[in-house]
């Protein structure tokens, strides 16, 4: 039978791996653009699953990635327009 602490310590490395998985989804531009796309289909707008991405990784970084939605939106512009 588990102890409450180590009910406790599960819980926490629970919440750590989320957290670092979170992190490996949204550390690179291309992941973050990936992972906007992937959750576009759960909001009601654009607008609206990037700003829950970009608080995100304000969240887990300390920073948010773009200043605003118009910002991101010429970035990725100029991500999808480069060559490849």
């Amino acid at each position: 039978m588990m102890t409450a602490e180590e009910n406790v310590l599960r819980i926490k490395v629970a919440k750590l791996e989320k957290q670092t998985e979170l992190m490996q989804n949204l550390c690179t531009t291309q992941k973050f653009y990936a992972y906007y796309f992937s959750k576009l289909s759960e909001f009601p707008s654009n607008k609206a699953c990037f700003d829950h991405v970009n608080d995100l990784y304000y969240e887990l970084f300390g920073e948010f990635r773009y200043s605003d939605y118009a910002s991101f939106r010429v970035q990725l512009s100029k991500y999808n327009n480069k060559p490849k």
